[in-house]
């Protein structure tokens, strides 16, 4: 008897010293600020769908454009003074469908650009600014840790004859 509540004491200090900060918030604890965030990553995952509604003589039309992003060699560097750099190159495949009707293109895209980004680490937003490939606009930080970002963007347009929602996903690993 006496030898059991050894064990179960040893049992739960050894638990109790093996727990951490780190294990309590689920491996969570690198928080997104400019200096965390700041680095070299690749782009490894870029998926853009833009859902339409259009008027034709009256009649609404639905489109789909789905936009998917392979074979990456991009680098995308982010500064701790909020601009960034982009270059490299990637295989997007493009596939349209208006009505039951599908059309599938592939082309190499080229990126070499630079913008400055805004971050808001309160409300897991980035507001990026650029001409080129990679988003403009207000991007939610869906994931952020050591070795991984994703970003994801969702906006919606309306107008009396048109509406239209983008999702787009951009994951990237630091290097």
């Amino acid at each position: 008897m006496k030898l059991s509540k050894i064990l179960l004491i040893l049992f739960l200090t050894v638990t109790l010293v093996g727990c951490n900060k780190k294990d309590d918030d689920g491996g969570n604890s690198f928080n997104l600020s400019l200096a965390n965030l700041a680095g070299t990553y690749d782009l490894t995952f870029l998926n853009v769908t833009i859902d339409q509604v259009f008027e034709v003589n009256g009649i609404p039309v639905n489109s789909t454009i789905m936009a998917v992003g392979s074979v990456f060699q991009v680098d995308v560097v982010f500064t701790e003074n909020g601009t960034y750099t982009a270059e490299g190159q990637y295989l997007l495949t493009t596939t349209t469908t208006v009505g039951s009707k599908s059309e599938t293109d592939e082309e190499i895209l080229v990126i070499d650009e630079n913008g400055t980004f805004t971050l808001d680490a309160s409300s897991e937003t980035i507001q990026m600014s650029g001409a080129g490939e990679l988003a403009n606009g207000t991007l939610d930080v869906s994931l952020f840790n050591e070795t991984e970002l994703r970003l994801t963007q969702e906006e919606s347009m309306t107008t009396d004859d048109f509406m239209s929602d983008l999702m787009s996903e951009y994951r990237f690993e630091r290097q």
